[in-house]
Parts: structure tokens; sequence; C-alpha cells
């Protein structure tokens, strides 16, 4: 495992989630195999308008390391989250 790349992604994910303001609590973190179906197909996220971001790591720990991370810190996790799969993705709720 990686934890030069654990690092970098989640600083990406922090940098992201910062310049769009808001608590942790206000967003959701999952692992899924394909980010933008769970987003923009399964959750309805606005592709052009709402806050999201999706990282692919290069491993599903790596993900699951990753996805850990954001939940300790405040962010609500996805039920539908599997531990296989290792595209981590965050994106705002709306409310």
């Amino acid at each position: 495992m990686s934890d030069d790349e654990v690092a970098i992604i989640i600083s990406e994910m922090k940098e992201y989630v910062s310049g769009w303001g808001g608590k942790y609590s206000e967003w959701c973190v999952g692992v899924t195999e394909n980010a933008k179906q769970r987003l923009f197909e399964d959750y309805h996220v606005n592709e052009k308008n709402d806050a999201w971001i999706y990282r692919a790591a290069s491993s599903s720990d790596i993900a699951r390391k990753i996805e850990l991370y954001f939940i300790d810190i405040g962010v609500k996790s996805d039920p539908r989250t599997k531990n296989t799969y290792t595209e981590i993705y965050l994106y705002k709720v709306q409310k």
C-alpha cells in the first residue's frame, strides 16, 4: 500500500472540499466500481453545478483507507460502498 498515494488523494480531495466550503458533515464519501454512474445516475448529482470529486486508487485497500479517513473526520458514508472497488468519491449533499 502506498502511503504517498493515500496522502496525495486525501490532499486533493480536502483541497476540493475546502474550495466549496461548508462542514465535512455536509459531504458524503464512498467507494464504487464506477464513480460517474454512482454520482450522476444513482444520486443525481448535477455534473456542472454540484460539488463532487472522485479519484481512482491503485487498489481497493487504498480506496478503503481514504474512505475511512474521511469518515473519521465527519464525512457521511455511503451504505452502498463495496470494499472490492477502487474509485473513491465525495459529493456535497444538497439540502
